[in-house]
């Protein structure tokens, strides 16, 4: 081993200088290159590691200088290895003999430059501390190997730096080696075994190896020789699959494009079952797919397979259409649940196809209506001959003739029971019989049986096409369809019949009760059936002509009264109301009071309003237009007042219970006051006359008019003006007064005696005496204030005389109330 030697040691020196650590000079070995060619090998590397923790040595070649051997005293030395290698080149190039020296070439700063930076270096790599037991061990392997010389000389020696020095080093060094040869040697024995065992691991594997070649080699012959076979079998495998593929599609074509033999003899001679539906729908179904293959280059498969289809669903449909037509032709066929759900089906079918379905519906409701209409004539015809056979009197022949009805109606219902039987029949119809004497009875009769024969038709058909499900609303249009165009036939008829009897009845009281017969049966009609309908648009026809001629009756009943002579000559002196007016009201109140509707005959407001004038407002107009006929008759206007009075008040009497006509009586009630107004001023006039009063009324009424809110004398000056006023005047008005007044009230009863209202006639003395007590009061005040005159008896005097001393009171408090609150 080598040791650096520093120009600073000297052999004079005292103290021996401090050992540095020795460079980790690594020495390749045989273990490591044994370890180099098994690497791939687990084992090798744990024998690498054991060995370099047990000897703590490593080795390695330099390929420079040869090698060099050095004790590695730690496994972390990684820093030391390479600061060693830089100095050992540094030294290299120094000096040959391995001492440092200086080199005079090279300058002064050069060479002191690497002195400076190798020491620094040198020293951080041999004061790399280290353990006290690594210590310990090279020192203990120096002391080994001092042999027999003192130990401090044996020191000496290797620290010289002279030739000694040098010799005691390499002999170390020698030493050194054999003790590493020996350890190694060791080592390696230990290891023996160990490589005995892997080579014969390594034999094993090499025959592992050729084992595995040569069944390589076989494999890849057999390889070459299969590859054929293998391209067979895939071609085989390509063509299997589209083989069946080829068949799949072939499959599911059949089965989408094309009918079975089965499914084609059901739909061409089958019976109408389920199977019979779903094929059809199969057939469809295939049509419409057949766009598919349209959409293709060669168009011939798709028109020929659509073509095939299509004649058999025309075939198939027709069978349908043959098969409804069959079964309502004949509805006993329908009791069977059976056949009315197979043509329930076929009406689901048809549904699709309106065209023929509507063939289906027209040709039934032609048949079912001509059936009807067949029997409603022979209704009508058997009860004409039956009415016309009956005698108008005698109860024998009363009693003849209803045995005879009872014999034709057995006959109808047999004839019924023959048209139809079960559930779809008309047997349970019942035939009308009616005396052509009570019209009302015969409407009534005969609006029973048609709405029974609309039932029947409905509840038939309905039960048809639903099946007695009332959920099932799928057919509703086309039951309320055939309905109305069965029953279309029996509008014309029916209206007919009905107008003839209206149109000849002339009793208001038969035509009202054939009215409300009408009406019920009209929403009767419309509950039962659409409102669309033509039977009920007929129904509400008939209601308008009902309507109609009870407004023709009432006019040409006031036309007629109006140009009677016989109702002019009514009107007489006794002044009471004509007797055709009372006649009049007992026929029509009496209808009017019968209608509980919110309106007369449930007419629309203006209708409504158009009745009332006519049963109101027009007798009064004729009663008018007959009192200026007579005008000569009633010169008198008092005759004329009473009479119009009398005339207004009889009609308010009649009318004033009836609810509908309350209106009419506010209008009267008007008249009345207004005809009470008029005959109140006429008397007042006339007891005015009487008293001689009348000229000094008008005066006071052409200056200023009495009022009871207001009087003041001093508007009244201008009197004294008047020739007529004075003092001598006056006196003879109050001898008049005197003389007039005490039989005043029985004179004006006389006149009014005629007045049907003793109200009235009551009020109009009460108010003529009270406003002739009035102007008599205000009168004797003027002529105090500009004549000092009075009359003879004073304002309460003459109301006691006249017998109104408590009106009057209450009359003269309320003006002088008025007074003092103005």
């Amino acid at each position: 081993m080598d040791f650096i030697e520093f120009d600073t040691f000297t052999a004079n020196d005292d103290t021996l200088p401090q050992p540095q650590p020795a460079l980790s000079l690594p020495i390749a070995s045989n273990l490591e290159s044994l370890s180099k060619r098994l690497t791939n090998f687990t084992l090798a590397n744990a024998i690498k590691t054991n060995t370099s923790k047990e000897s703590g040595f490593t080795t390695n070649t330099q390929k420079e200088s040869g090698f060099t051997t050095s004790t590695q005293l730690q496994d972390g030395g990684g820093s030391m290895d390479k600061y060693a290698q830089i100095s050992l080149s540094l030294l290299e190039n120094s000096a040959d003999s391995g001492l440092l020296e200086k080199d005079e070439s090279l300058p002064s700063t050069q060479q002191n430059h690497i002195v400076d930076s190798l020491g620094p270096r040198l020293a951080r790599v041999f004061n790399e501390t280290m353990s006290d037991a690594t210590l310990k061990e090279i020192f203990t392997n120096i002391e080994e190997n001092a042999e027999n010389d003192d130990r401090e000389t044996y020191f000496q020696k290797l620290v010289e730096p002279g030739f000694e020095g040098t010799t005691a080093r390499k002999k170390l060094k020698g030493r050194i080696e054999t003790d590493l040869i020996k350890s190694q040697s060791q080592l390696l024995k230990d290891y023996q075994p160990m490589i005995k065992q892997l080579k014969a691991l390594a034999l094993r594997l090499k025959k592992l190896n050729d084992l595995n070649k040569e069944t390589n080699n076989k494999l890849n012959k057999n390889l070459h020789s299969f590859n054929d076979f293998n391209v067979k079998v895939n071609e085989l495998n390509t063509t299997k699959n589209l083989v069946e593929i080829k068949q799949n599609l072939l499959i599911a074509f059949k089965k989408k494009f094309t009918l079975t033999e089965y499914e084609e003899v059901i739909l061409t001679s089958g019976d109408l079952n389920q199977e019979f539906f779903q094929a059809l729908s199969k057939a469809e179904t295939i049509v419409e797919n057949c766009s598919i293959l349209l959409s293709e280059d060669n168009l011939q498969l798709g028109l020929k397979i659509m073509s095939k289809n299509n004649q058999i669903i025309n075939k198939a449909v027709e069978r349908t259409v043959t098969y409804c037509n069959k079964t309502l032709d004949n509805l006993y066929s329908l009791n069977s649940k059976s056949r009315l759900l197979t043509l329930h089906e076929c009406f689901k079918y048809l549904k699709k196809r309106q065209n023929y379905l509507s063939i289906i519906v027209d040709k039934f409701t032609d048949s079912r209506s001509k059936v009807i209409l067949e029997e409603f004539h022979q209704q009508i015809q058997e009860n004409q001959e039956l009415t016309s056979k009956a005698p108008p009197s005698s109860s024998s022949a009363l009693s003849s003739s209803a045995q005879q009805q009872q014999q034709q109606q057995q006959k109808v219902r047999r004839r019924s029971s023959a048209k139809g039987t079960g559930l779809f029949s008309n047997a349970d119809a019942r035939p009308v019989y009616m005396s052509a004497h009570d019209p009302v009875r015969f409407v009534g009769d005969f609006l029973a049986y048609i709405h029974s024969l609309a039932v029947n038709e409905s509840e038939t058909i309905k039960n048809i096409f639903t099946m007695g499900n009332d959920s099932d609303q799928e057919f509703d249009a086309i039951i309320r369809e055939i309905t109305n165009k069965i029953l279309k036939s029996l509008a014309r008829p029916i209206r007919s019949k009905i107008e003839q009897i209206i149109s000849t009845e002339i009793k208001l009281n038969t035509i009202f009760q054939i009215f409300n017969l009408v009406e019920l049966y009209s929403m009767m009609f419309a509950k039962q059936l659409s409102e669309s309908d033509d039977l009920v648009e007929t129904m509400k026809k008939l209601v308008t002509s009902c309507q109609d001629r009870i407004f023709s009756i009432v006019s040409s009943k006031l036309a007629t009264i109006g140009s009677s002579n016989s109702a002019k000559l009514e009107l007489n002196s006794d002044l009471n109301p004509p007797e055709w007016i009372i006649s009049f009201y007992s026929e029509v109140l009496h209808m009017i009071d019968q209608i509980i509707t919110p309106t007369i005959l449930n007419l629309s407001s203006g209708d409504h309003e158009k009745f009332l004038n006519l049963i109101i407002n027009q007798p009064i107009a004729i009663f008018k237009e007959h009192v200026l006929t007579c005008n000569k008759q009633f010169k008198d206007k008092r005759d004329l007042y009473i009479i119009q009075f009398n005339f207004l008040d009889l009609i308010q009497s009649k009318i004033m219970p009836i609810s509908l006509l309350s209106d009419k009586v506010l209008e009267i009630n008007d008249m009345n006051l207004e005809l009470t107004s008029k005959i109140t001023e006429l008397e007042y006039t006339t007891i005015l006359k009487s008293t001689g009063l009348f000229d000094y009324y008008n005066i006071v009424n052409m200056i200023c008019p009495f009022s009871d809110d207001f009087f003041e004398v001093s508007i009244y000056e201008p009197m004294k003006e008047n020739k007529l006023y004075n003092a001598e005047q006056l006196e003879l008005v109050n001898d008049k007064i005197q003389q007039y007044l005490p039989n005043a009230m029985m004179d004006l009863q006389q006149a009014l005696l005629k007045l049907n209202s003793p109200v009235t006639v009551d009020d109009v003395i009460n108010n003529v005496f009270t406003a002739f007590v009035k102007f008599y009061k205000k009168l004797n005040i003027i002529n105090e204030e500009y004549l000092q005159y009075s009359f003879t008896w004073s304002d309460y005097d003459l109301a006691t005389m006249l017998g109104i001393e408590d009106l009057y009171i209450n009359a003269v408090y309320v003006e002088e109330e008025g007074n003092i609150s103005s």
